[in-house]
């Protein structure tokens, strides 16, 4: 969807993207509350709303957090909710609940006043208005009316899908036939005879239809209205005077006005995209590592993307190395390197973990990698696609998309057996939905929230206390968990065992003999053996905290990554 200014507004173009996505981090479990909101910066973004100057990003967990922008608080998304759209507007954005409510935020009070009772499939914002797709295929439009462009046609028409511009709105049914409705100013609400598309764009000036043999066809008056007629596309974006499209190889291909470099996308080898979403002067993709990539008018901070809140870069602490991953997928690893552990293969990737003397990645396409030692099988990782992974002291465990679970390296007390779910599931539903890999034993959550440990058990680490929880931690000999209220509780011998402190928690990661958690409101709180500082926590506020030997590592809002302890 897209918006403008009357006479130069701008626009604002929504994209989605449903990725598979886990995050993924070294030395303990990380856990999300079941609030939804931001946790630990480790959620994958599977969608992307531009607006006008602003941007907004979905993650898997179904938080939502924006940037650029920020005169009416249209990039202040709620702290809570589990949103499964998200949509951006002029001076506003909005997010469809996963019950199919809405919620907006910035903008006008029109725009906020969401008509009470009403459930959605599907959202898009325009400039100044908002419109939903009921189950039914009907459409109800609330905020600026003032060309008839929320007032949907009340001819029986069944849509399956919306865009909205500045003063016209197009639905798309299941025929392929676009209706559009509201002013036809610059032509973009005068949909070719007989065309029809899977997919539609539109903006201020211009409205574009993507056709089922992958071309597309775009109609109006505006600079942007430029399309190749004999390029094949795989998706396609209407920005304020540019249009952008996917090419079948992942390339970004752009014409129209290009004054601040919108229609110029990064071309290198590392830009091979999934999605794309246009704004007023500037454009944002995902990358095939999920990553966000913006280009462009950067007066409001549209194209500056954040790090931590999207899951872009990672830590993860190691016994005696750290490793990070960069926002492109890039690998770096310091400290010690006996073993070749700090020596990462090229590549991009999607997360990263360390353990002792080794170290492991996911790529995008779900396949692991690991290098260093290798004593055990610590650094063989099994075949196969998977949507998490997580790093212990000397091997690993993994989940696939469907739950089922895979563990690797030292099993000398069947820390790499996971045990099968002690319940009756229903064909196909999930195994486990969270596993951790500690010391010498290893935990995970299985689909009901019941908690299971298995391996070494002479300390108690595996007698996980009834209730249910979010991610259970593996550390050495000792186990602490995230329970569905939010609290943490540990259990098991030594220090790192020590009564976890009170409240409310989002995340929490194990090392060897401390542990760490971030609150709710954002604040670290470590506990456990503290010869080296491994707990001496700093002020602030993070979104992901990871725990290995003798030092902790964490990410900022900000982005920014710190460490505290023994740091190699």
């Amino acid at each position: 969807m897209n918006t403008g200014t009357k006479g130069r507004r701008a626009w604002s173009g929504l994209l989605w993207l449903a990725l598979a996505a886990a995050g993924c981090w070294s030395g303990g479990a990380v856990a999300q509350n079941s609030s939804g909101a931001i946790p630990d910066g480790r959620g994958r973004v599977v969608a992307l709303a531009a607006g006008s100057f602003h941007n907004c990003a979905l993650r898997s967990d179904g938080s939502v957090a924006c940037w650029g922008s920020n005169w009416t608080g249209e990039s202040t998304a709620p702290s809570r909710g589990h949103f499964t759209a998200v949509a951006a507007g002029y001076f506003h954005s909005c997010g469809l609940h996963s019950d199919g409510s809405v919620e907006c935020w910035g903008g006008s009070s029109s725009v906020r006043a969401v008509p009470a009772g009403e459930r959605f499939t599907a959202i898009a914002s325009g400039t100044y208005h908002v419109c939903g797709l009921r189950a039914n295929g009907s459409v109800v439009c609330w905020g600026d009316n003032s060309d008839g462009q929320a007032t949907p046609p009340i001819n029986r028409q069944v849509f399956v899908a919306l865009t909205a511009g500045e003063d016209h709105t197009c639905g798309l049914r299941a025929d392929g036939v676009a209706v559009c409705w509201g002013s036809n100013t610059y032509g973009g609400a005068a949909v070719p005879a007989g065309e029809t598309f899977t997919a539609i764009s539109t903006s201020l000036y211009h409205t574009c239809g993507f056709r089922a043999v992958g071309t597309a066809v775009c109609w109006g008056n505006g600079l942007g209205n430029s399309v190749s007629a004999s390029q094949v596309y795989t998706s396609l974006t209407a920005g304020g005077l540019h249009t952008c499209g996917l090419s079948p190889s992942g390339n970004a291909v752009c014409g129209g006005v290009n004054t601040h470099g919108q229609a110029n996308p990064p071309l290198t080898r590392a830009y091979r995209y999934t999605a794309l979403a246009a704004g007023s002067d500037h454009t944002c993709a995902l990358n095939q590592s999920s990553n966000v990539v913006c280009w462009g008018d950067n007066t409001y901070g549209q194209t500056n993307v954040p790090r931590g809140p999207f899951g872009m870069g990672a830590v993860a602490a190691g016994v005696s190395h750290t490793c990070d991953l960069d926002a492109d997928g890039t690998l770096v690893c310091v400290g010690s390197n006996t073993s070749g552990e700090s020596t990462p293969p090229a590549g991009s990737y999607a997360d990263i973990g360390a353990g002792a003397a080794f170290s492991c990645a996911r790529a995008a396409t779900g396949n692991l990698s690991c290098w260093g030692f290798n004593d055990a099988g610590r650094a063989t990782p099994p075949a196969g696609q998977y949507a998490s992974m997580e790093i212990g002291y000397m091997g690993g465990c993994a989940l696939a998309a469907d739950g089922a679970a895979a563990c690797w390296g030292n099993n000398n007390n069947g820390q790499a057996t996971p045990p099968y779910p002690p319940f009756a599931l229903p064909l196909g539903s999930v195994r486990y939905r969270r596993i951790d890999s500690g010391s010498s034993h290893s935990c995970g959550v299985f689909s009901n929230g019941n908690g299971t440990c298995w391996g070494y058990s002479s300390t108690g680490a595996t007698t996980v206390p009834a209730g249910s929880w979010l991610a259970i931690s593996a550390g050495n000999q000792f186990s602490c968990g995230l329970k569905s209220t939010g609290q943490l509780a540990c259990w098991g011998g030594g220090i790192g065992a020590t009564p976890p402190p009170s409240g409310a928690f989002k995340a929490i990661a194990s090392g060897m003999s401390h542990a760490c958690a971030i609150r709710d409101t954002g604040e670290l709180a470590c506990w456990g053996d503290n010869a080296y500082g491994q707990t001496n926590a700093p002020a602030g506020r993070y979104v992901h905290v990871t725990s290995g030997d003798r030092h902790s590592c964490a990410i900022r809002e900000d982005g920014m990554r710190t460490c505290w302890g023994a740091v190699p």
